[in-house]
């Protein structure tokens, strides 16, 4: 069991790397990535599963810690969710780059805030005990 906690452990911080690291990588023109829905993806499912797995063993489990980081992480998977669903949209529907005149990113205030609230989840689960 301890493997298999420490493969989903692994994951999981691989799903908050790559929602981070795939804001930094389009920081000049932010824009939610299909990767970071991706990684939001990973990191609900694979944070269900280590609750799971916590649960079935022997230590004392914090619910107020986990229904917070869920409810953050849900709000993470939407923001990516809709800001993807946007991004599919303007690239769809953006002309030539020929005579286009530049018009601000629509996804761009969901992947702000894909990472503010990725961030803050990282920050309950060092802060709170």
């Amino acid at each position: 069991m301890e493997i298999l906690r420490e493969i989903l452990l692994t994951l999981h911080l691989l799903g908050m790397a790559i929602i981070v690291g795939g804001y930094f990588t389009v920081i000049r023109s932010p824009r939610v990535m299909p990767g970071m829905l991706h990684g939001a993806y990973l990191q609900l499912v694979t944070g269900l599963l280590l609750v799971g797995l916590a649960e079935m063993g022997d230590g004392d489990v914090n619910h107020m810690k986990i229904g917070i980081k869920l409810v953050v992480a849900i709000l993470v998977t939407v923001f990516a969710f809709l800001g993807n669903k946007k991004q599919k949209a303007f690239t769809a529907s953006a002309p030539a780059e020929g005579g286009a005149v530049a018009v601000k990113n629509p996804s761009a205030t969901m992947a702000h805030l894909v990472v503010i609230f990725a961030v803050i989840n990282v920050i309950v689960a060092v802060f709170i005990h």
